[in-house]
């Protein structure tokens, strides 16, 4: 435990100070044992089956007792523990989902019946909104006395973010909840300091819409303050949280170390972004769990090889350069770069270089028929970035759905999402491929939303560049309205692409819950990106406190 224990003594409290230049730095700096690893994992393999008895040992046929057990199953997802006890959550939900009408015949606790919506929808089971029928009083308003149950408030604008294209009744709660919380959240209203705090973290991003490792270590400072708290439960949360902090701490110093190493970023524009905390970060949003760890490692080197690609073309290439550099990539021959000069032959030999890496990874398990797939995916890439270059100098004006279309492709949705399949091992099937490459509803939803999110938050800073394809700035010419006008409209349609993701994952029944939690983490990511400014280009602002929140906050067991 030497490096836990140093861990928590230094806290590396000098991290909020650091520039973000030598973030890197403070992780190489790093070391630790097996046997830090060892001891965390025997301490949370002996509070496994007390948890079990506590919670799935229950009596099935009692209703209370099975509500009792959906609301522990919220708990277990909140505090970043449902993957110990996936086997368990499902057969328990599964048994509960098939007596709901009983189970909620003569329920009307607002807390208890929103937590458990939000349970069921979290598993893919279709809890009818109807239900929220029953809190509407005989005028067919919400009724007032509500508001006096906080957290009962808080579950019920929670509950809105599951919400489907034809769950109106949730666009009613939306309002009904906002109003009283946010003055909870701003103090107008008296309320507990931890609850508070969890309300100001729902209202700038929800639970649903947050990554699984920010809702956790977030929900641990909550839990702790609950005076009716389980503490083997919060004990075990602890643990578990150290438990991913060592493995995060380890990939940061790894890819760090093999970014360092590479002979390519001699040649890198002295501008470059250089980015190996920032694709961790976007990595681990995408699976948190530590026997993801190799996952994460992929993913990151993938993300830092797309940024030197994008800045490589947008920036530093010339509209011929980066056709010749496209051409070698669709002809994927590490010999071929006769044509290729200064940073567009060293962007070809950094993706010669990784996906080599790949072949070797995937070849040890098995798993060859996995490269076809990231190559073309990954030439998918480098296609709509010539196409987007050509349309940012001029050559071409496409309409708004045209840009929205391609520019998903280009941003690296769907190579992203191909990556972290791949990292999931053998879970990561053909199948799963197959369906990605089928580009069904759901992954063309994403694209759009992905290019939509990150043009609304980067609209000042592309047109301060002369850089005009926006998606803002093409929705504004080609509908002749006002910058805020396209911007209300594209917020609209950004919000209706969350109710559709929603209504794909609930009808979706041909892909393992594994698969489809891909795409709903990617979903996920977008908000932490986005909602408050470009988390992966501002390294100084929300970044910095993500990083802090999951590495650097102590937690005392």
């Amino acid at each position: 435990m030497e490096a836990l224990r140093n861990l928590d003594r230094e806290n590396f409290l000098n991290f909020t100070e650091l520039p973000s230049s030598q973030w890197g730095d403070q992780f190489l700096r790093f070391s630790m044992a097996d046997s830090d690893f060892d001891v965390l994992e025997t301490e949370i393999k002996l509070l496994k089956p007390e948890v079990i008895a506590n919670i799935f040992m229950l009596p099935s046929g009692d209703k209370d007792a099975m509500k009792t057990k959906i609301l522990s199953i919220h708990f277990l997802e909140s505090l970043g523990l449902s993957y110990h006890f996936e086997k368990e959550i499902e057969e328990s939900l599964k048994h509960a989902f098939e007596k709901i009408e009983d189970l909620i015949a003569d329920e009307n606790d607002l807390y208890t019946i929103s937590t458990m919506f939000r349970v069921f929808r979290t598993y893919g089971l279709n809890m009818l909104s109807d239900v929220f029928k029953r809190f509407k009083g005989d005028d067919g308003k919400f009724k007032e006395c509500l508001i006096e149950d906080v957290k009962g408030m808080l579950s019920f604008y929670e509950a809105v973010h599951f919400g489907t294209t034809t769950d109106h009744i949730l666009d009613e709660v939306l309002s009904f909840t906002l109003n009283h919380l946010e003055s909870l959240a701003t103090g107008r209203r008296a309320c507990p300091l931890h609850i508070s705090k969890l309300i100001q973290n729902a209202l700038h991003i929800p639970q649903h819409r947050n990554i699984q490792a920010l809702v956790a270590r977030e929900y641990i400072s909550f839990y702790e303050h609950e005076e009716d708290r389980d503490d083997t439960l919060l004990k075990l949360a602890k643990l578990n949280f150290k438990f991913l902090q060592l493995h995060y701490f380890q990939e940061l110093k790894t890819i760090t170390m093999w970014w360092r190493e590479l002979e390519h970023t001699s040649n890198f524009p002295p501008n470059f972004r250089e980015r190996t905390v920032e694709t961790w970060f976007a990595a681990m949003m995408m699976y948190f769990e530590p026997q993801f760890s190799l996952g994460r490692i992929m993913s990151a080197k993938l993300y830092l090889v797309i940024t030197f690609l994008d800045d490589a073309c947008d920036t530093y290439g010339s509209v011929p350069e980066v056709e010749s550099l496209v051409d070698c990539l669709e002809r994927w021959d590490p010999d071929y770069m006769e044509n290729l000069q200064g940073h567009m032959k060293t962007a070809f030999k950094f993706v010669m270089y990784l996906f080599k890496e790949y072949e070797e990874i995937l070849r040890s398990q098995g798993r060859l028929f996995v490269m076809d797939k990231m190559i073309e995916e990954f030439k998918i890439i480098a296609r709509t970035n010539l196409e987007l270059v050509k349309w940012a100098r001029g050559g071409h004006v496409p309409s708004f759905d045209e840009y929205i279309e391609s520019g998903g492709a280009e941003i690296g949705t769907y190579a992203t999402i191909a990556c972290s399949i791949m990292g999931l091992g053998e879970i990561g099937k053909k199948e799963a491929f197959e369906w990605l490459i089928s580009r069904p509803t759901l992954v063309q939803i994403l694209g759009a939303k992905t290019r939509l999110m990150d043009d609304i938050v980067d609209f000042e800073e592309d047109m301060e560049k002369g850089y005009t394809a926006n998606a803002l700035n093409y929705y504004m010419n080609e509908h002749r309205v006002t910058k805020e006008e396209a911007s209300r409209e594209l917020e609209k349609i950004n919000g209706d692409m969350n109710k559709i993701v929603n209504k794909e994952c609930l009808k979706n029944t041909t892909m393992p819950r594994r698969i489809l939690m891909q795409y709903v983490n990617y979903w996920r990511s977008l908000d932490v990106l986005y909602t408050a400014d470009d988390v992966y280009n501002h390294r100084e602002g929300k970044l910095k406190e993500y990083l802090s929140i999951l590495l650097f906050d102590p937690i005392l067991l």
